[in-house]
């Protein structure tokens, strides 16, 4: 038993360490083979839940320590308390990892390979059921660790991320079949084989597609600023700054414009006043997008005049000297925007520091000026339904715009931004991210960062791109796979339930 527990560790460990801060995105294809290794020799369903369940509670410890300064540091709870509930959180996380490996037990694997390409699908399951139960927290799908693969990412534009984490897992599937089972050689010649094969035709095929995403089309290019003022969040909360706040964005702003951008990115809810209220602040950014004849786009919190006591996290555009769109975060992030279950949860409160109760946005259009932009605020764009519903509704360039300052010196900026790249990838889009204390970046349909500006440092990125309408499967037909997986996998379960204890 210690052996096994030792090898499920190991496999929390090398899936965190395939993320940033270390991001050795090649860990990742061999990270589930120990602990598959642990689960087929394991005594019981339980005892490999349990393994399971440890893999994964250690893979977001090591994944996620930064949910405790945002609690202890913004959230004004005692430090004590916001480790027990990180802690809390990455035992719930670590559920999905034990409830993986009980339905890889429950499989009743053998020496034939063909019932072992059941564990991808079972992993590409419930990553999709991540993506929805207990409010949703699809952050760090596997296909996110091989952002920087561009040949093999590419696959993501045609099936999406839960069939491109399924492929990553293996090469790990393969190791534990080797290793546990005793089958003559030339099968596994034959296995090895075919799984080179497959790798090969992955990489050959992915090589090929990057060279020609990349290229450009011919058509008219735009100039974009992506604004990042490098204000912390001590600095928004304290009133004596917000004028000072404001004079820098509103003179960045003109910067940009003077030096020819058409299109102005602020980062969410830099400013610290409402722009459906305050009526200087819109009367301001409207004179501006008709001065210098660019769309400006910015995030605020926005209110309902007739019932101020609702609020939503918005993006705005302003176009021509008009106000002409806006878009409500339509997914919100628990706990730090609004309390979910909270008839339930009566004693929790938000943990996050001058938030209040957002109301969920329902609208996924783009928003419409110079261009068709489909906007993320923030956390949303890991989700990658979000992303392609705006695309398939007319969105020809990505925007994200996001306040990473809350986890400022730790992985998440980072982390956060490879998922932003996975949409890129998966749109065929040029993607914006405009962050307030960084990163802020321009990425090409392929995932591939252009440039960037890193944490802790003020600037204006400018990104010359292409606009795109062209779609992908992806965006097309959705996430067909993930369901498809669901579905052979439960069908499997039964089976293997019903050939265990016969009527």
């Amino acid at each position: 038993m210690i052996v096994r527990f030792v090898l499920a560790i190991v496999t929390g460990a090398l899936f965190a360490l395939s993320f940033p801060n270390l991001a050795q995105g090649w860990l990742m294809f061999l990270a589930l083979a120990p602990l598959l290794i642990a689960v087929t020799r394991a005594r019981s369903t339980w005892e490999a839940f349990f393994l399971g369940w440890a893999a994964l509670t250690t893979a977001w410890m090591i994944m996620v320590p930064w949910v405790v300064r945002v609690m202890s540091h913004y959230g004004g709870l005692p430090y004590f308390v916001g480790v027990l509930l990180f802690i809390a959180m990455s035992l719930v996380l670590g559920l999905y990892g034990g409830a993986f490996a009980a339905i890889v037990k429950r499989l009743r694997l053998s020496e034939r390979f063909a019932p072992w390409l059941l564990i991808p699908l079972a992993w590409a399951a419930l990553e999709f059921a991540r993506t929805y139960l207990l409010t949703g927290f699809p952050w760090n799908l596997v296909a996110t660790a091989i952002i920087d693969f561009p040949s093999l990412i590419q696959i993501d534009r045609a099936i999406g991320p839960y069939f491109t984490g399924a492929l990553v897992l293996l090469p790990s599937v393969v190791i534990a079949w080797l290793i546990t089972q005793r089958v003559a050689s030339i099968v596994r010649v034959l296995v090895v084989g075919a799984l080179g094969i497959l790798l090969l035709v992955w990489w050959g095929t992915g090589l090929v597609a990057s060279k020609l995403i990349a290229r450009p089309s011919g058509g008219e290019s735009v100039k974009a600023a992506l604004l990042q003022p490098n204000i912390s969040q001590e600095m928004r909360w304290d009133e004596a700054n917000v004028l000072a706040i404001y004079k820098k964005m509103i003179g960045m702003t003109v910067n940009a414009a003077r030096n020819g951008a058409k299109v102005v990115i602020w980062p969410e809810s830099t400013v610290p006043l409402s722009y459906t209220e305050t009526d200087f602040y819109r009367s301001s950014i409207e004179d501006l997008s008709r001065e210098y004849d660019i769309d400006i786009i910015l995030g605020t919190v926005a209110t309902d005049p007739a019932q101020p006591n609702r609020i939503w996290n918005s993006a705005f555009l302003a176009s021509r000297g008009q106000t002409i769109g806006h878009y409500d975060k339509i997914r919100l992030v628990p706990f730090g925007e609004y309390v979910p279950l909270r008839r339930v949860l009566f004693f929790a409160e938000k943990l996050v520091h001058a938030v209040g109760e957002f109301e969920f946005g329902t609208n996924d259009l783009p928003l419409g000026g110079r261009l068709k932009y489909g906007p993320a605020i923030c956390y949303e764009v890991v989700y990658p339904q979000i992303t392609r519903q705006q695309i398939r509704n007319g969105a020809d360039v990505l925007v994200t715009i996001t306040n990473d300052a809350w986890y400022d010196g730790t992985s998440a900026p980072a982390q956060h931004l490879w998922q932003a790249r996975l949409r890129a990838v998966e749109g065929n889009r040029y993607l914006l991210r405009a962050a307030t204390t960084g990163i802020s970046a321009f990425v090409d349909p392929t995932g591939h960062i252009v440039q960037s500006i890193p944490m802790g440092r003020d600037g204006i990125l400018y990104a010359t791109f292409e606009p795109r309408t062209k779609t992908t499967p992806y965006v097309r037909f959705g996430d067909w796979f993930a369901w498809m997986a669901c579905a052979v996998v439960l069908i499997a379960l039964a089976y293997a339930r019903r050939h265990t204890h016969p009527n």
